[in-house]
């Protein structure tokens, strides 16, 4: 009886070192990579750790192959295209092509063990267009918006949002009410079910017209913008009683700056010829701490 137990003990750690030996491969989970129109969002593939078990230390080396046919033409890329490095054990993606590539890591133990294990990694793109649709509508007014989304692509069910979210009655659908107090531009950021965002360019311009002024700005403000909405130039007129060196800058609707000019005069004109139609943001500083802020619409 002792002789059986005994052998069956030597089974089992034999069997339980030969299990401990073992290299075991880990490509990682499935992933995606988001491709916008300037770039890709990189990632990094492979598991945590990419390789167990064994007789360390490893080799690693990634593998894949695709085929692209252009006409009569066929390229093919390696891993080597895909990925920064096919010897590490966690490389990244560095460009897109294709829809879907498998990726296949072999990990080679210093006992010259192999594991294999593939991962795939899947191609979210995304587009953009700059067309746009602009409405005049009178201060109080509502106006129902539809049909001009302009970012698209990537894995459906998608999630909508719509900026800024002032005057909407729904800022994550594609068809809402809006009914803005001034005029502003809505720009769309759509996130797919990967994770992928992607922000579009403004593309609804509510122009709102005030019912008894002709000017949009605040009548006690000490600075006076005119023709507003503007075609070419726009004349900008400062109180008197503020002298200094002025700043004048212009935002698009999403706050990037597009210019800023410095003045002496209190009288002041800014050219706006080359500027395409749309809702812009002015700011106005100097160096003692005067500050206006104010809209401009450009026809």
């Amino acid at each position: 009886m002792k002789k059986l137990s005994f052998f069956l003990t030597m089974i089992f750690l034999a069997m339980f070192q030969l299990a401990n030996s073992q290299v075991i491969s880990d490509a990682g989970p499935d992933r995606v990579v988001c491709v916008y129109i300037n770039g890709i969002d990189t990632i990094t593939i492979g598991g945590s750790p990419s390789a167990t078990g064994g007789t360390p230390p490893y080799t690693f080396t990634w593998e894949a192959e695709y085929t692209l046919n252009i006409g009569s033409y066929s390229y093919t890329f390696s891993a080597s295209d895909f990925l920064n490095d096919t010897t590490l054990a966690n490389p990244k993606t560095i460009i897109a092509l294709g829809d879907t590539i498998q990726f296949r890591l072999t990990v080679t133990d210093s006992a010259d063990n192999v594991a294999i294990d593939t991962t795939t990694v899947y191609y979210a793109y995304f587009g953009t267009h700059l067309g746009i649709t602009e409405f005049t509508i009178n201060q109080g007014d509502s106006i129902f918006l539809y049909g001009m989304e302009n970012v698209f692509g990537g894995f459906p069910p998608y999630k909508y949002l719509w900026r800024p979210n002032h005057g909407l009655t729904d800022s994550t659908s594609l068809a809402f009410w809006a009914k803005p107090e001034y005029s502003v531009a809505y720009y769309l950021t759509l996130t797919d079910s990967a994770g992928c965002v992607v922000t579009g360019t403004p593309v609804y311009y509510v122009n709102v017209q005030p019912l008894n002024v002709e000017e949009f700005e605040n009548q006690n403000s000490l600075v006076k913008i005119y023709p507003n909405p503007v075609t070419n130039y726009l004349n900008i007129i400062i109180d008197r009683r503020i002298q200094g060196e002025f700043v004048f800058r212009l935002f698009l609707s999403n706050g990037k700056l597009i210019e800023e000019k410095r003045f002496q005069e209190n009288d002041f004109r800014i050219d706006l010829v080359n500027y395409p139609t749309g809702i812009y943001i002015y700011e106005i500083t100097d160096n003692k701490g005067f500050s206006e802020q104010g809209r401009i619409v450009k026809k």
